[in-house]
């Protein structure tokens, strides 16, 4: 059987000037990779919101 192992992916499109600033800003906050990045802004804004 050909399972799945973690979370499933989560794809969406950036436009290119878009994709520049958001890695720009992932190294200046010295995250490893971009979804590193991403997924600490998702989190510190659902924290803000006091979403669980």
């Amino acid at each position: 059987m050909n399972e799945r192992r973690g979370n499933p992916p989560f794809q969406f499109r950036l436009d290119p000037e878009l994709r520049k600033a958001m890695e720009e800003a992932q190294r200046q906050d010295g995250d490893e990779s971009l979804a590193a990045w991403i997924k600490r802004i998702i989190r510190k804004e659902l924290k803000s919101r006091e979403v669980k």
